[in-house]
């Protein structure tokens, strides 16, 4: 199981733009992050939601605190999938995420397995994004993932630090220090999950699958 401890902000068209630009210049220094690794194209992730239950106060009843996910992927005419369970907690505006993930050889076997078990699919997101493995002054010794993404169309910035140990409060202060090392206001950041944020944007209904 690794930990996850990561912040989304949103961005207008003008930061998407210029981040866009950066990332796909291949810099190898962007706002004073130094690139160790970066996306050369774009990569599309379609994830499925999972449950038994019709409405997030239904899951909540039920204590079923975590989230069970489908991915599948497509990167330069190739694609794979994976199978996660997440379990995700927020503190002071930044993500906390334990999660198990494995690859999967054919996700239709595993949603049938879903359906037959007496879960269904109740939330739907695609996520192309791009972006590059960094590190930074302002986080040393900590190797940390920027991805620009538009997920289901909001433009979006996730910065990412995937560790099982270390002090979880400095990195969540690196992570708002990164964010204005981006050019961006750390107090936007937005602490709402994505069924939150694309049922407000779109005007839907939670416990109903929402496409994109």
């Amino acid at each position: 199981m690794g930990r996850e401890i990561k912040i989304k902000v949103p961005l207008s068209d003008k930061e998407y733009q210029k981040l866009y630009n950066l990332f796909f210049n291949k810099n190898e220094e962007i706002f004073g992050l130094t690139i160790l690794k970066a996306m050369p194209s774009i990569i599309i992730k379609k994830d499925e939601y999972w449950s038994r239950y019709d409405s997030r106060e239904e899951r909540k009843a039920n204590n079923e605190a975590q989230v069970i996910r489908i991915r599948s992927e497509e990167f330069d005419g190739q694609s794979k999938a994976f199978f996660t369970i997440k379990h995700k907690v927020y503190q002071n505006g930044i993500e906390l995420n334990k999660e198990d993930e494995t690859f999967v050889e054919d996700p239709e076997v595993l949603r049938e397995f879903f359906v037959e078990a007496g879960y269904h699919k109740w939330f739907e997101k695609v996520k192309k994004s791009f972006g590059a493995f960094c590190n930074s002054s302002v986080l040393p010794g900590v190797e940390f993932h920027v991805e620009v993404e538009e997920v289901n169309g909001l433009p979006y910035v996730e910065i990412e630090v995937t560790q099982d140990d270390g002090d979880a409060d400095k990195i969540k202060q690196g992570l708002n220090d990164l964010v204005k090392q981006l050019g961006l206001n750390p107090e936007k950041r937005d602490i709402r999950s994505w069924v939150e944020i694309i049922q407000e944007k779109k005007g839907l209904i939670l416990g109903k699958v929402i496409s994109p």
